[in-house]
């Protein structure tokens, strides 16, 4: 790996490095709608917040895009992004020595003060360390120096944040120079405090990292060391605390509307944080027992919120967010509030996450919208009795209750989420889950057809919670899947979906380990296992992972934690199992809060399948959560219900039609047809202008483009229709349209053309293309069209929609071709054309890739493609 720091503040040759050539070159462009330039070279402290996945993933991930917002708000500080690169950028990157650059300074990210992961989990680890050596900064903390923090070549302070990292850090903890603990949006401000007046103070790394151990929140794994025991961690120093607690923070609805990407990601939409934390108490569920207390958004605050933002970014669709939104009790007013101010703005409301025994009339009738968006439960097991060994809460009355009400509504197909291997499971609990399919179709039969998809997932123990001490096994997993298989091939209209018992496996061996598994992460890595390599290549990956493990020493049953079968835990004496679940663990330096000993008694309630309630709405459990550090639960109480306003459908009148002519260049040659589209709706929508509407299903404005542009092409005369609802001043359209877009793309002129007159597709007769080809040796470009021009047939090969070989004649297509300039000195190895091609009825015409594969052919030799720009696409007089 390459370690080289850059001390000159400048960026990377973004032109050089993302083109045409690139798989979705687009996600690395930056400078979303709601980026604002920052003074990167005046900062005091410059971050950058790197989310370990692709762009798509991580600028959807609403805890990223929050704190990016509040660290940009500080003022002196400033804060870029990055992400994953797929695999052709990063072999790019490797070949030009190029560091890994940041979204909108394009600077390496080796530049900069603070270098932010997100670490969700447990096998995202792998991919962290592809980016570090993507960035050029050593991989591991302790070889990253102890350089004065203003130093020329000092490299970054790089740390870690997240459920996983919060949890158990120790795995990764050789990696980071420190780790934050919980919320971040009061701890990282704090932070950046800290690193400016310790650069002021001329402050090595190793000084700064003992001032931020004293921050309430950040954990220096450096300064704390393995015990006598071998498992327990000290702080190296006395003034150091003994365990950190993690923070919390109350959540900021306001800062979620930061970003609207210029590419589809895979939450393609507004996202509103209405409840943060959940006390239900889920034996088997980490982020239950992290994230408490619960906090509820006044409602006020989420409307408000929600308005503005779909007003600010122009998306069709929204969701409300929360780890369980039906614990919201104020969410079927703020729904029914939000459908009735949105009424006539075409858009849908999403929930992610809902209880089955909340769902009722009032939520059935917020969901949706535009469109009926798609229904998830998670009833989680088969059975009565492994739900209360799990404490999830639930009745086979309540999930039939909550599925009726669904068909009521109009829903017919629903999603379900099942485990496998939870403590306790026997074989009729997995039966019990195709038993339970089997029953909800049988008793909502009266009210239609039921199909269901059920994403079975197994069962992996995690920290903090009070199966941290379970154990699980492959063999077992296996079994199970077989089982749950056989039955379920006697269900029709079941759909099961499996997680691989591999990943699952080195889920559980990753996420309570301790600091012995960091050379195992790293040789992992180095062998392949990027965590997109589950998907790609999941036998070679596997094959890494258990080849670092064995080579490590660290096969078979390694940790002493675990208590074995739920039937060895049952036959245990409790003092026995007390002194068990006293033990030291990797992860007991970490205070979430929650008592060991209190995990430990839940445990013992498990095992009696005692159902504790929970302590949002019922009596406290005594968890040791609420108190002055980490506060209470706040729960809103239910306002009261407004009144249903009628849905209307989006305005569908066709009054009048605008024909626009706009041009492309510049970093939005980059953005592929479809997110063009995408881009200029929400524009639409952002300006209010009354657009005219499709119907059906899925409303869409009445918006046609001319003929799709390929990938990375410029153009300069681009056309499209667009239909309004009332009449529309040409002008003032685009005035108000142009306002909203971005750089790159500019609207040229607007006229009015009949509504009634033929679709811009009938009309296009001609593009005109200029483009550069360059040769490996000298040319006669002036013979080779020469003979193109007099041939009388132009064959062109090449497999239609279903991949069938086809054999075109398009030689009908070419009308001109010329050569406007050569390229000085190297006129024979170089030259500019213009083509002129015909579009016929189908749309179909020549591009310059086709031309330049025929003159390849008359030359005898390999030619390059460049500067391609669509000069403009000429239409049929009226």
């Amino acid at each position: 790996m390459t370690v080289s720091l850059n001390t000159e503040l400048q960026a990377v040759p973004f032109d050089a490095l993302v083109d045409a050539g690139i798989n979705r070159p687009a996600r690395y462009i930056g400078h979303e709608l709601g980026v604002v330039p920052r003074d990167w070279t005046g900062a005091q402290v410059r971050w950058a917040l790197t989310y370990p996945e692709v762009y798509e993933v991580g600028a959807s991930n609403l805890g990223h895009i929050i704190l990016y917002s509040i660290l940009n708000a500080v003022p002196g500080q400033v804060c870029d992004r990055a992400y994953l690169p797929a695999s052709d950028l990063a072999q790019r990157l490797k070949e030009k020595d190029q560091a890994l650059f940041g979204v909108e300074s394009r600077w390496p990210l080796n530049s900069f003060d603070i270098l932010g992961f997100s670490l969700s989990y447990e096998l995202g680890a792998t991919n962290i360390l592809e980016m570090l050596a993507l960035c050029h900064v050593p991989i591991r903390a302790h070889d990253r120096g102890d350089l004065p923090l203003n130093a020329p070549g000092a490299p970054p302070l790089i740390f870690a944040g997240g459920p996983t990292a919060t949890s158990n850090p120790e795995p990764y903890a050789p990696f980071f120079d420190f780790i934050a603990l919980g919320d971040g949006e009061e701890l990282l401000p704090e932070i950046g405090l800290v690193v400016a007046q310790a650069k002021a103070d001329g402050l090595t790394r190793s000084q700064l990292l003992r001032d931020l151990a004293q921050v309430p929140g950040v954990y220096v794994p450096s300064l704390y060391e393995t015990g006598e025991d071998g498992i327990t961690l000290q702080p190296i120093d006395a003034d150091l605390p003994q365990r950190v607690l993690r923070r919390v923070a109350t959540p900021m609805p306001h800062y979620a509307m930061g970003l609207v990407p210029h590419v589809e990601t895979v939450h393609d939409r507004l996202t509103v944080e209405i409840r943060r934390g959940c006390t239900r108490g889920c034996r088997f569920c980490q982020p239950g027992m992290l994230t408490r207390p619960a906090r509820d958004v006044e409602p006020e605050a989420v409307i408000e919120a929600v308005e503005a933002g779909m007003e600010r970014t122009g998306y069709s669709d929204f969701s409300l967010l929360s780890l369980s939104c039906s614990d919201y009790l104020a969410l079927p007013a703020v729904g029914v509030e939000l459908r009735n101010r949105l009424a006539d703005r075409n858009v849908t409301l999403q929930l992610p996450s809902q209880r089955v025994d909340r769902f009722d009339e009032d939520i059935a009738h917020i969901l949706g919208g535009a469109r009926q968006a798609g229904l998830t439960f998670a009833p989680e097991a088969g059975t009565q009795r492994l739900r209360d060994i799990v404490n999830k809460g639930l009745t086979d009355e309540d999930l039939l209750q909550g599925i009726r009400t669904a068909m009521q509504n109009g829903y017919r197909k629903v999603k379900l989420y099942f485990m496998i291997g939870l403590p306790g499971e026997t074989d009729a609990d997995v039966l019990g889950i195709a038993e339970t399919c089997r029953m909800l179709q049988d008793c909502c039969r009266d009210l239609g057809r039921l199909s269901l998809n059920i994403t079975i997932s197994n069962f992996t123990p995690k920290p903090h919670t009070p199966f941290q001490w379970h154990s699980v096994s492959t063999e077992e997993f296996l079994r199970r899947q077989q089982l749950l298989r056989d039955a379920g091939r006697r269900l029709r209209g079941v759909r099961f979906n499996f997680t691989d018992v591999r990943l699952s496996a080195m889920e559980d061996f990753v996420g309570r380990g301790d600091r012995r598994l960091a050379p195992v992460i790293e040789a992992a890595w180095r062998a392949g296992a990027g965590m997109d390599a589950w998907f790609e290549a999941l036998d070679r990956t596997y094959e890494a992972w258990t080849g670092a493990i064995a080579a490590a020493g660290l096969a078979g049953r390694y940790r002493d934690m675990e208590l074995g079968s739920w039937s060895a835990v049952a036959a245990l004496e409790r003092h026995d199992l007390q002194a068990f679940c006293r033990q030291p663990l990797p992860w007991d330096h970490i205070d979430s809060g929650i008592e060991k000993q209190w995990l430990a008694d839940d445990l013992q309630q498990a095992l009696a399948a005692t159902v504790v309630p929970d302590c949002s709405f019922e009596g406290c459990s005594s968890c040791g959560v609420c108190g002055p550090d980490l506060g209470h639960n706040v729960v809103v109480p239910p306002p009261s219900v407004p009144e249903v306003r009628p849905q209307r459908a989006p305005a569908s009148e066709r009054i009048c039609r605008i024909r626009f002519r706009f041009s492309k260049t510049g970093a939005m040659a980059l953005l592929s047809h479809l997110d063009l589209v995408r881009l200029f709706e929400r524009a639409l929508r952002r300006s209010g202008l009354p657009v005219s509407f499709t119907g059906g299903f899925h409303p869409l404005p009445r918006l046609q483009l001319a003929l799709a542009l390929p990938l990375g092409v410029e153009a300069e005369g681009e056309w499209m229709d667009l239909e309004f609802t009332e009449s529309v001043d040409p002008q003032v359209a685009q005035e108000s349209w142009q306002a909203r877009l971005p750089p790159g793309l500019r609207l040229l002129s607007a006229q009015e053309v009949p509504v009634s007159s033929p679709s811009l597709s009938q009309r296009i007769v001609f593009s005109r293309w200029c483009f550069t080809l360059r040769a490996q040796s000298s040319a006669d470009w002036e013979g080779a069209i020469a003979q193109m021009l007099g041939a009388e047939e132009l064959i062109w090969e090449d497999t239609d929609k279903k991949g069938r070989p086809r054999r075109r004649d398009v030689r009908s297509l070419l009308k001109t071709l010329r050569q406007i300039s050569g390229d000085g000195a190297d006129a024979t190895l170089s030259a500019r054309l213009e083509l002129i091609a015909a579009v016929d009825e189908q749309g179909r015409s020549l591009k310059p890739a086709q031309l330049c594969h025929w003159l390849s052919e008359r030359l005898g030799q390999e030619l390059v493609l460049s500067q391609v720009r669509r000069m403009e696409l000429g239409l049929r007089r009226c």
